[in-house]
């Protein structure tokens, strides 16, 4: 159990939030688009059911990465905040932008299809091809 609720932000302070939900799932994301919108090999996330998430401060921009996706990002800094479906009922939260981001340990790699060949972690954690 998570000591709920948990805070976080973008790296100019500008975005804040509140997550008060337990996460679903975690784990780490190697798909094409989070590497590119993150520039980062590998995001760590955690999918949030909305009712247990807020933003409390700050101005987001958003981009629709995907057909049904869409991203979250401040508009100050570009720090990128998330991941949603569109009406989905949960927020898929970079959790390296918690305040506390060791909280939150990842239970999975997912997209590894498109893991970059020279990035490997070392765990033991299960591995999915896809999402």
């Amino acid at each position: 159990m998570l000591p709920l609720p948990l805070f976080g932000g973008c790296a100019c302070g500008a975005v804040r939030y509140r997550v008060d939900a337990e996460p679903e799932e975690t784990g780490y994301c190697h798909c094409r688009i989070c590497q590119k919108s993150n520039a980062a090999p590998a995001v760590p996330w955690a999918v949030i059911p909305l009712t247990g998430f807020a933003y409390t401060a700050g101005e987001l921009g958003m981009w629709r990465s995907s057909e049904d996706g869409e991203r979250r990002f401040c508009v100050k800094c570009g720090t990128p905040m998330e991941f949603r479906v569109r009406d989905g009922e949960t927020v898929g939260l970079n959790t390296v932008t918690l305040d506390e981001p060791e909280l939150i340990e990842p239970q999975c790699h997912v997209w590894c299809s498109s893991q970059l060949s020279w990035f490997e972690t070392l765990d033991d954690l299960p591995r999915r091809a896809e999402g």
